[in-house]
């Protein structure tokens, strides 16, 4: 997560994309809590950075430093009772102390940290990283007062990165919509970014999946394959047309694809017939696997698999990188629908099948 600046600046580029940013913690526990370490974590330039140190005397502190202003976790450990320690020196294994109360803060200038004695944290100080981050906070306590008319978590997090665009908090929150990016939720967030944030190289990379979901999102054309049924007989996507289909990505060791076949056969019972049909592609490596999964789940849909696990031809094509995932196809082989599941997917087939 290196810090970039646009291209515009460039000789503030040269003398800040490789400055660190510092940050002091200083922290304190109301006397009665029974908190003995303190650790703190965060991420930095891919890696995750941790340090331990003893509570004395109701204080704390650490040094840390990072590439960007980080999001960084404080989690105060309580050791074992006297009666369940394993060791008479176990207050000196780590491994038995339990994580108690929590605080969280962007690493940035000097920060504060005081923890109650219920554990309850309250944190000061910080930079304007802080302060967005602290604005996100309210911002969604705010939004959860207004019941019917909150946003959905996705606006309410597109509309903080439109008034927030250049802070680290906004990068962040998009993180959680990245691992499958849907270009209708995705973009607005992306080109709210400030131009500075756009040009990081978590960014950047995120530019690139984009581009290359808008060209697989609803209007646009499916990519015909071919791959084989448990039968070995060669099915293709192209044998559909004339059907709505629904191209579902899965695997025997997933554990929320598993857990989603009751609704998908739910919808499939309620639909299946001349209009609508489901074509499941395997991501399993090992046929016994992905044929004793179809049984056990009790799977009565057309499946195929080329058994070459995340290197399947049909997954690349379709730039599959995590499942469960699908694709609702229309009689012309146009993508109508991406990842409806339960009532979402119901409601689609009960429209577009009327």
């Amino acid at each position: 997560m290196n810090k970039t600046i646009i291209a515009a600046a460039f000789m503030l580029m040269a003398a800040s994309v490789h400055a660190q940013v510092a940050c002091i913690i200083k922290g304190e526990v109301a006397k009665g809590h029974p908190a003995k370490r303190a650790v703190i974590g965060y991420e930095d330039d891919k890696k995750y950075k941790t340090d331990t140190v003893n509570i004395k005397g109701g204080r704390f502190g650490f040094t840390a430093s990072a590439l960007r202003p980080a999001l960084a976790q404080v989690t105060l450990l309580v050791p074992p009772p006297p009666g369940k320690r394993r060791h008479k020196e176990s207050e000196e294994n780590e491994d038995q102390y339990t994580s108690k109360n929590m605080a969280l803060f962007y690493l940035e200038e000097t920060i504060h940290v005081q923890f109650d004695t219920a554990g309850m944290a309250t944190v000061t100080g910080g930079g304007k990283e802080q302060r967005a981050y602290e604005a996100f906070v309210a911002f969604g306590k705010e939004n959860e007062k207004k019941d019917k008319e909150a946003l959905s978590f996705e606006k309410m997090v597109t509309a903080f990165i439109e008034k927030y665009p250049d802070a680290y908090i906004s990068l962040d929150m998009m993180e959680m919509f990245a691992g499958v990016i849907q270009p209708s939720t995705f973009e607005p967030m992306y080109l709210a970014l400030s131009p500075r944030l756009r040009n990081t190289d978590k960014a950047k990379d995120w530019k690139t999946k984009l581009d290359e979901a808008k060209k697989l999102d609803v209007g646009q054309p499916s990519i015909d394959f071919t791959l084989n049924d448990v039968q070995g007989t060669p099915v293709s996507l192209s044998s559909f047309r004339g059907r709505y289909v629904l191209l579902d990505f899965w695997a025997s060791w997933c554990g929320p694809c598993r857990a989603g076949h009751p609704e998908l056969i739910n919808a499939y019972n309620k639909f299946k017939g001349d209009k609508f049909e489901i074509l499941a592609v395997s991501l399993d490596d090992k046929k016994a696997a992905w044929m004793k999964a179809i049984q056990e789940d009790k799977l009565p849909w057309k499946q195929a698999s080329d058994l070459k696990g995340s290197s399947s031809k049909a997954a690349k094509m379709y730039n599959i990188t995590q499942i469960p995932q699908n694709l609702l196809i229309d009689p012309a082989g146009v993508i109508v629908g991406r990842n409806l599941t339960g009532k979402s997917l119901e409601e689609k087939l009960s429209d577009v099948l009327k």
